[in-house]
């Protein structure tokens, strides 16, 4: 039996039955500011206002509810895809607003382009690996943020070093920088374990063009036929 793999957006009440460990996983979620006046005390613009406030609030829907936090993203109008292979969930991603993302501000590389939409993480389970599951799933995001004319993503990457355990580098929800670089990504912000790096959708949407437009060509050409020769008697 051959392996499929479908890749798609998860519901709410669809989480639990994944038996992904991301469900239950709150790495973003646990930074909070100590007060109000702590949170409101770098606004410099309206703009940074309208941010600060949206973060206020998903910070209170959060501490209020009991409920996973990818269903309180889902809700807020992120982004959850699990991967499916012959029907069980084997990888998921997160993507959304960076404001999603509390703990974002705990790291040096803060903060990150608000136009751009942040990706949590990438997970694929340790028995499926080798499907190219991580990548499936970026691909996958990657379409529906062209549809949708976002013009960039970008993410915290995670830097092996002698500074962090094996077992600190595996089961850390970041995304691994040599597999972000090797899919396109470029460094933005330097930091010596998490930078922050950045796809630009534009470039990628212009080679689907490209490939596309060659793809067309290439049917066309074995579409069209030759001139029937009539030979005379």
């Amino acid at each position: 039996m051959g392996i499929k793999m479908v890749i798609r957006d998860l519901f709410i009440d669809e989480l639990k039955n994944t038996g992904i460990k991301c469900v239950e996983c709150d790495f973003w979620f646990k930074y909070y500011e100590d007060s109000l006046l702590n949170n409101l005390s770098d606004i410099k613009s309206i703009s940074d206002a309208k941010e600060k406030f949206k973060s206020l609030f998903y910070k209170q829907d959060h501490e209020k509810a009991d409920q996973e936090k990818l269903a309180a993203i889902i809700e807020s109008g992120g982004i959850v895809k699990g991967a499916f292979i012959n029907k069980k969930c084997a990888g998921m991603l997160f993507a959304g607003r960076y404001d999603l993302f509390p703990k974002l501000k705990s790291f040096r590389v803060y903060p990150p382009d608000p136009e751009s939409i942040f990706l949590g993480c990438i997970y694929a389970d340790p028995l499926q690996r080798g499907f190219g599951i991580k990548k499936k799933l970026l691909l996958e995001l990657e379409k529906d943020l062209l549809k949708m004319n976002v013009g960039s993503i970008e993410t915290i990457g995670k830097r092996n070093s002698d500074d962090i355990e094996d077992d600190e580098f595996e089961n850390s929800p970041l995304v691994s920088f040599k597999f972000l670089i090797n899919n396109g990504f470029y460094l933005k912000k330097n930091d010596r374990q998490y930078p922050l790096l950045r796809l630009d959708l534009k470039s990628i949407a212009k080679s689907f063009s490209a490939e596309q437009l060659l793809l067309e060509k290439l049917i066309y050409k074995k579409t069209v036929r030759s001139p029937a020769v009539i030979r005379e008697k």
